[in-house]
């Protein structure tokens, strides 16, 4: 509201004279209750003041050079240590797998972070984040490369002048498991953890239950561990999807999904990395292995941008979360479905109040020790996490 000022009787000023100081005087009345109602002006900017802080500035690549001799290729990883020189001390190697948005970079600095808050792990933890080229990255030219978001599935690289054969994304995995299996370049190695998130965890679910190195790796006296964190579907061993309505499994629609149970989504047309054997024979090794499910609470949009929307991952639910829950039930059933149950070593873990976001759900209670191991230094703002049982 504008201050009431009082304005002088002009009646007394002569014609045209006074109309003019009359209206002078009430514009001076208006700018006075007009600068009376602005809000003040800030103090002047502090030059002193310190910027924000900008992204950490991330490491020059390094390249693990894998496969045989003959067909040797390389493969672009961040590391927090120099490869080759230096490693004799290092007891864990955590490697993560890249999403579809090509965030290697982001996934270092998300571990590194964690490894260099605890004295106990800095110096003997190696973090490598691997990066799946494409046809288009310049600085990867004579690398393998791969078509877009084929390497989420294990498939294999292009066939190009100047870079190495056809190699499948399992292949890759495999080659650098084996890499660090052989501890010629880490002597004191003891543990091998796997570790993705989103798309990347999608490929590494797969690797996981196809492959074949894990019982090779652990007679060894290795430690080998898959962490897949919010991934946007499974692969399942049957044909049976969860109920929506109804609850328990069964056969899916084929009128609305044809290819429903072809893989990568079920075990038909299983790719030539894992086509010897039998759906009961893989499911019977892969519920020995060391896997560990990360789910979001709140990783339950099912309209989510990067949501895998085939009709394939839709029959196993309408969202990561409800996908991951429906697929954690069916490994118990699926353990306990025959006379005598298998014993399950899977480890599944609801991150609480956490979404589709890779950094929380490696920084969380259960995602920090999943990766660094049980004595791990917690962060203080870490996300809580609750065991999954059958009937979560």
């Amino acid at each position: 509201m504008l201050n009431a000022v009082s304005v002088p009787r002009l009646s007394s000023y002569p014609g045209s004279c006074g109309s003019a100081m009359m209206a002078l005087m009430l514009a001076l009345t208006l700018a006075a209750g007009t600068a009376a109602a602005q809000t003040p002006l800030p103090p002047p900017y502090n030059y002193d003041e310190p910027l924000p802080k900008g992204p950490r500035p991330l490491p020059a690549w390094q390249y693990l050079t894998l496969g045989e001799a003959k067909h040797s290729y390389r493969m672009p990883v961040y590391a927090n240590h120099k490869l080759g020189e230096g490693l004799k001390g290092i007891r864990r190697v955590i490697v993560v797998l890249p999403g579809a948005r090509r965030d290697a970079g982001q996934h270092y600095q998300d571990i590194e972070a964690l490894v260099n808050r605890d004295p106990a792990h800095k110096t003997d933890t190696l973090v490598l984040a691997l990066e799946f080229p494409t046809s288009v990255d310049a600085d990867f030219a004579k690398l393998p490369a791969w078509r877009k978001s084929s390497w989420e599935v294990g498939g294999k690289s292009i066939q190009a002048s100047g870079r190495p054969g056809p190699i499948s994304a399992f292949q890759v995995l495999d080659d650098i498991v084996q890499w660090l299996a052989d501890r010629k370049a880490i002597p004191a190695l003891s543990d091998i953890v796997l570790a993705a998130h989103g798309s990347g965890a999608q490929l590494l679910q797969r690797y996981a239950i196809l492959n074949d190195l894990d019982g090779a790796v652990r007679r060894e006296g290795l430690g080998l561990r898959y962490i897949v964190a919010n991934a946007p579907s499974y692969l399942y061993l049957t044909d049976e999807r969860p109920r929506r309505t109804s609850g328990g499994y069964a056969s899916y629609e084929r009128g609305i999904c044809p290819t429903y149970n072809q893989y990568p989504y079920g075990p038909q047309q299983l790719p030539a990395y894992a086509s010897d054997s039998s759906p009961a024979s893989l499911y019977v090794r892969y519920a020995s292995r060391d896997v560990v499910y990360l789910l979001g609470s709140a990783d339950n949009n099912p309209e989510d941008h990067g949501l895998d929307k085939h009709c394939a991952a839709e029959a196993q639910g309408a969202t990561r979360l409800s996908r991951g829950l429906g697929y954690l039930r069916y490994d118990h059933l699926l353990a306990h479905r025959g006379s005598t149950p298998i014993n399950l070593t899977h480890t599944p873990q609801r991150v609480m109040g956490v979404g589709h976001d890779a950094t929380a759900m490696f920084g969380s209670q259960c995602g920090t020790q999943a990766l660094l191991g049980q004595d791990a230094r917690i962060a203080d703002r870490a996300a809580s996490c609750e065991a999954i049982t059958p009937a979560s």
